[in-house]
This record gives structure tokens, C-alpha cells and sequence, in this order.
């Protein structure tokens, strides 16, 4: 081949791949705990998610090396490992080596479309877990305990069992894992 069109070539195959990364290059490392790696939007403030989640009732530090979290990212990646800690005991499915990722996109619009332009998948939820990446895909605008709580659950389900069952018996456990979830909160004071 003659080299104008190997560059062209070259050329042609980098505008095709630049697309796929990049919500990649916008997504950064905020946080790593014993259970989850979480990447963010750049300029991500881990402080919003403290009044999303219910640290008073997932902070326990008896269950997470019992060393008081002093910052508010110790605190949220302690109240991480104490959720999935939690969720395991709800499923009674406990994999202590399990390590997965969490990636926060802003807005439902966003995570629509990474899901799109990095797997070619077309997704409306608010969350889903997706178990080829073992990763978490969520909106923060959307992010709950519930909501958290569902595709950990999805998961954990997904790293203990050799062959996953069906997709509604799934749906029914993570919910099952938010139903308790929603009832241990609404007791708090």
C-alpha cells in the first residue's frame, strides 16, 4: 500500500475509536474501597452522595475494620463495604473477594448516552449492572440506597453463581435486597 492512504487509513481508524473513549476520559478514580473501585465525572463532589445514602445505618464500624472514617471519602467508601456487607447477609450469599466497579455518570441523559457510544447499548433506566464489565452503571441525579442497593445485589448474584439464574428469579432477589433495605431505613430515628 502506498503511504497517503496507510496515514488515511490510520487516520479513519482513530476518528472511529476517539467516540468510545470519551466518557472514558471524563470518568476518574474518586474512590477505592475494599469491595468497589468508583470512578466519576471529573469535579465528582463525593459529598453528595452522604445525603443519598443512610450512613447512620450503614456506618457500622464493628462490621468495617472498626477505625472511625475521619474524611468524607473514608466514610463513603467504609459505608460501601458495610452495604455490601449488608447485602450479602440479606441474599446469605457472601463472596469476600468479590471487587467490582461503580461508575457515576451525572444524569440518566449521560449514562443513556455512555451506554450507547461505549457498548453500543440502549438502556433507559436509572442503573444497571452489567456483569462482563463487573461494573455498576449509575445516574447520581438517580442514585439511592434502594437503587445501589438493587445492583449490588445484581452483582453479588452474578459473582456467586456459575450459571446465573434467569433474569426475573434476579429481579426478585435484588428487590427482595431493596425491600429490606427501605425497611431497615424507615425504622431509623
Amino acid at each position: 500500500m502506498k503511504k497517503p492512504v496507510i496515514v488515511f487509513l490510520m487516520a479513519a481508524f482513530l476518528f472511529w475509536i476517539k467516540p468510545s473513549f470519551a466518557f472514558e476520559e471524563k470518568l476518574e478514580q474518586v474512590l477505592e474501597s475494599k469491595y468497589f473501585t468508583v470512578y466519576a465525572y471529573s469535579g465528582f463532589n463525593v459529598n453528595s452522595l452522604i445525603p443519598k445514602l443512610n450512613f447512620q445505618y450503614l456506618l457500622h464500624l464493628d462490621r468495617v475494620d472498626g477505625e472511625a472514617a475521619t474524611t468524607p471519602s473514608e466514610i463513603l467508601s467504609k459505608t460501601l463495604d458495610a452495604l455490601y456487607l449488608e447485602i450479602s447477609d440479606i441474599l446469605d450469599i457472601h463472596i469476600y473477594s468479590f471487587h467490582g466497579s461503580i461508575k457515576i455518570f451525572v444524569q440518566q441523559a449521560s449514562l443513556h448516552k455512555a451506554l450507547k457510544e461505549l457498548l453500543a447499548l440502549d438502556y433507559e433506566g436509572p442503573s444497571l449492572y452489567l456483569p462482563q464489565e463487573n461494573t455498576i452503571f449509575i445516574s447520581g441525579e438517580d442514585l439511592t440506597l434502594g437503587v445501589l442497593g438493587h445492583e449490588i445485589a445484581h452483582a453479588i448474584i452474578s459473582g456467586f453463581f456459575v450459571v446465573p439464574p434467569p433474569t426475573k428469579i434476579q429481579e426478585v432477589l435484588a428487590g427482595y435486597v431493596e425491600y429490606n433495605l427501605r425497611k431497615s431505613t424507615d425504622t431509623l430515628p
